[in-house]
């Protein structure tokens, strides 16, 4: 803009008036395509969208299990992370005896893995010791492995890079294998600590038959505020382990079905809605 004279000038207050019609103009421009309805398209907004591949049972009505996701679909801002262990361990059938942790804490849901361990395994319920460190724990699959490093892995923390308020969703593929009808509760945790009244409880019927289990897809939204490097977990909890979180491969089309894709066993979308007030 021109510098102000010594004496008003009716040019000078011109040009000025001209320069700061063409600013507010762009800027008029500029806030019409951000807020039309294409506006979106030039917004960068933290997001992630997450799923898990695999089958995820319990083992005891009386632990509470976190939610495995395996796979990132879309992610900005948005990203799932492990919690991680590495400890020295051996295996009796459906018993780990840790005696040494060199890192990380061991927890319900976590796959273990090492020399001669089944592929798969994971933990169940810790049964006796310090919490996630020494003791003894009972884990999925029978099996016999002597004294070993054993490493634990559990991709179920959903980190965010960005402060604000958040809509978390999740669909979860559940069945029911007994023959009464069963609940399963679903909850969010923050940096490992349940966040209050955010549980919600699904009914599932009894199964239709032998070998053919009812099915339920659990589905919710919750808002929740984070702050950068929190993060957000999954976890449930059945009245009976006949209960489970179940994938399906795709179905190829034939004359009976047509093609349909493969079912995850859990979704879960992380959104960012606006940033944090004062």
């Amino acid at each position: 803009m021109p510098s102000a004279g010594p004496v008003y000038s009716a040019n000078l207050q011109n040009q000025t008036t001209s320069i700061l019609r063409q600013f507010f103009v762009k800027l008029m421009n500029i806030m019409s395509t951000l807020f039309g309805p294409k506006g979106m398209a030039y917004l960068n907004a933290p997001h992630g969208v997450f799923q898990d591949s695999t089958d995820q049972a319990d083992g005891s009505t009386a632990v509470a299990y976190y939610i495995r996701l395996n796979t990132t679909d879309y992610s900005n801002g948005v990203s799932v992370q492990s919690h991680t262990a590495t400890v020295t361990a051996s295996i009796s059938s459906t018993t780990m005896t840790v005696t040494a942790v060199s890192s990380g804490s061991l927890k319900p849901s976590m796959i273990i893995s090492g020399t001669g361990v089944t592929a798969g395994t994971y933990i169940v319920a810790q049964l006796t010791g310090t919490a996630g460190g020494t003791g003894t724990y009972t884990v999925s699959s029978s099996q016999t492995v002597s004294s070993t490093t054993i490493s634990g892995s559990l991709a179920s923390k959903m980190v965010v890079a960005q402060s604000g308020l958040y809509n978390i969703q999740f669909s979860i593929q559940f069945k029911n294998t007994t023959n009464d009808s069963q609940n399963v509760d679903i909850w969010f945790a923050k940096n490992g600590v349940n966040v209050d009244s955010s549980n919600s409880r699904f009914g599932l019927p009894a199964r239709k038959s032998t070998g053919d289990p009812s099915h339920l897809i659990a589905a919710m939204n919750f808002g929740l505020k984070l702050t950068e490097n929190d993060y957000v977990e999954l976890l449930w909890r059945v009245s009976d382990s006949g209960l489970s979180i179940e994938q399906y491969p795709a179905v190829s089309a034939s004359g009976s079905t047509p093609a349909i894709p493969a079912t995850p066993s859990a979704i879960v979308t992380v959104w960012f809605v606006s940033n944090l007030t004062a």
